[in-house]
């Protein structure tokens, strides 16, 4: 097996290492809070960040399992330019067409389904059971929470965190540094930095 080195030891984390190991990676954690914390889940964690970076060599990837989604962008774009490949983790049980275009440092949770047309950009979280239809535009390190229903051609922008549950009518524009709370409906395009709840969706702030 393969060492892949997981960066964020949190539930995110665990999570991305049961598909890892899925997949046939042998994982190992690293974590900015050790020693604080030793422990992932069954897993130890081995080390901070300049821990991973000093014994870069012993690992084919990494993969950086923060949920935050602008902290997930500066450590992957970090890592990336230090020379380590950045892997993408899908698991077995998600259903994805053949016709997707997936990025790297992608994660594609069990049961998420999406069909034909759609491009993921790096980053991203599809998480459990999310369904994204066909022609959707999923911009980098968005996260698309368990249980979402997106309807064809919509277009998330970067950095938004689509809350559990929420739907997004069809060909709806979302634009970057949107929150949707759990359970929201969209059905109006939203514009940047703005956090929506309710059904129909309603802006309540502006970040």
């Amino acid at each position: 097996m393969k060492n892949l080195a997981i960066l964020g030891a949190g539930g995110h984390g665990k999570v991305a290492a049961d598909i890892a190991e899925q997949l046939g990676w042998s994982v190992h954690f690293f974590d900015l809070a050790h020693p604080e914390i030793s422990e992932c889940g069954p897993w130890q964690i081995l080390g901070d960040e300049k821990c991973l970076i000093e014994h870069a060599s012993q690992y084919a990837a990494v993969f950086v399992a923060i949920g935050d989604n602008e902290t997930r962008e500066r450590k992957q774009k970090e890592f990336k330019a230090l020379g380590f490949t950045i892997t993408t983790l899908i698991s077995p049980y998600a259903t994805i067409s053949e016709h997707v275009e997936i990025g790297e440092g992608v994660l594609i949770v069990a049961n998420a389904c999406i069909n034909i047309g759609t491009t993921i950009a790096d980053g991203v979280i599809v998480n459990t059971g999310a369904n994204v239809d066909h022609d959707n535009i999923l911009e980098a390190f968005c996260h698309i929470s368990p249980g979402v229903n997106l309807a064809g051609e919509v277009s998330v922008g970067e950095r938004c965190w689509i809350g559990i549950g929420s739907s997004v009518i069809h060909q709806i524009a979302i634009a970057d540094n949107v929150i949707v709370g759990a359970g929201a409906v969209i059905i109006n395009d939203v514009p940047a930095n703005v956090t929506l709840v309710g059904c129909p969706a309603r802006i309540v702030s502006k970040r």
